[in-house]
């Protein structure tokens, strides 16, 4: 009978074994870096955008360009922490898709703004 029971709980816990494993290959893409696959990217996609603000929108909304293109995005007024943009500023942007009724915007958390003279 202990030969059994032994047998039982050994073959329980081998059966168990791959229910704690996990896919780590490659896969959907679950970040979006560009304007483009900001688009076209699901709701609540985490973005990291870099490029320019060209153009206030008005109601916290702005375009934001890049090399791929022009996606809109809304900036909450609190996030500016008393910097100044134009759009000459190379700024990195993140935050995370919203697909609304009106379309794809950009609900950003933080801004960054991106020292190119290498000081």
């Amino acid at each position: 009978m202990p030969k059994k029971l032994t047998g039982s709980i050994i073959l329980s816990c081998v059966l168990t074994l791959p229910a704690f494993a996990a896919y780590n290959g490659p896969g959907v893409n679950s970040h979006a870096n560009t304007a483009a696959e900001a688009g076209k990217a699901k709701d609540d996609t985490p973005v990291e955008l870099t490029g320019h603000l060209v153009k206030s929108l008005g109601d916290e909304k702005y375009l934001f360009r890049d090399t791929t293109g022009d996606i809109e995005v809304e900036i909450d007024d609190a996030l500016w922490r008393d910097i100044e943009v134009s759009s000459d500023t190379t700024v990195t942007l993140r935050g995370e898709v919203d697909d609304e009724w009106q379309g794809i915007e950009i609900e950003i958390d933080s801004i960054d703004l991106i020292n190119e003279s290498g000081v």
